[in-house]
This record gives structure tokens, sequence and C-alpha cells, in this order.
């Protein structure tokens, strides 16, 4: 299996930068990981990248967030909206870090059926926070899973690793 590429949102400051992470991410064949790190960047920044994490959320395989990064973007909102909007436009996972020791992992629907209370997606808590590494690291051993159970099962090995 390949090693996923890794893009964190917040180094695509300078145009060379971000030409070459979208040279990576367009090459076909390793899985896609995406940090949108937006929370320490500079006030005037953040509205750009915000646009640059969706483009790259689209094709990600998982994109990590904190709740941090979605109160620096949207204000004082309940991060799991904006964070579900951020999974509803791409087709990869979303993992919402609430704080060091608590997640929230939005993946596909098991089933696959769409759900009367909301999009076709499953929302689990999860009490870990995976490293990035130890997440790129099980998407390179293992691959990208289809479903949720193979999504809680990438974040348990993560963060066991």
């Amino acid at each position: 299996m390949a090693q996923p590429v890794l893009v964190e949102v917040s180094s695509l400051l300078r145009p060379y930068d971000l030409v070459a992470a979208r040279g990576l991410w367009r090459a076909p064949g390793p899985p896609r990981l995406l940090h949108a790190d937006v929370a320490a960047m500079p006030d005037s920044a953040v509205p750009w990248l915000w646009e640059v994490a969706e483009e790259f959320g689209r094709d990600a395989d998982l994109t990590v967030l904190s709740s941090a990064d979605v109160v620096r973007r949207h204000g004082p909102v309940p991060p799991l909206r904006p964070a579900r909007r951020l999974r509803a436009l791409g087709r990869g996972a979303v993992l919402l870090v609430c704080g060091p020791a608590v997640s929230i992992l939005i993946c596909d629907d098991p089933d696959g059926r769409p759900r009367a209370d909301g999009p076709n997606d499953v929302v689990i808590g999860l009490p870990v926070t995976p490293t990035l590494p130890n997440l790129q690291a099980a998407l390179g051993s293992a691959g990208v899973p289809w479903d949720a159970p193979g999504w809680l099962d990438l974040a348990n090995r993560a963060a066991a690793a």
C-alpha cells in the first residue's frame, strides 16, 4: 500500500506550496489525509484557507479538523454542523477533534440508506483522538475503509499505536 499523502492547510500560504500540494493530491493511488488546521492562522488568511480546505476536502479520504478550527472559521456555532457540511462536500470521512481524548467520526452510514433525520452519514463519538502520524500509518497499512465499522476500526488502531 502506498504511503498516504498528508496535506496540512496551514502550510499552503505560499503559492508554490499550494501548487505542489495540488499536484500530489491529484496523483492517483495513495490515500489522502487532510488536516484542516486554520485555528492558528492570521485573520486575513482564514477565509481563503477554509476555501482551500473545502477544495482538498472533496477528494480527501479522511479530513481532520478541530473544534477550534471550526470556531475560528465560523464563530460560536456547534462544531458538528460545519464538520458535517465538510463531510457532505466530499467522499471521505471527517474526524472532528473535540479535545485530547475525545473526537467525533463522521462517515458513511453502514447500510447506505438515507436517514430521515439528516444526511447519509453516521456520527460516532470516540473516547480517543488519534494523532496525524498514526492515522497516516493506519491508512497506509490498511487502506481506506468503506463503511463506518471500517473507519471505527482504523481510528481505534491509530489511537492504539
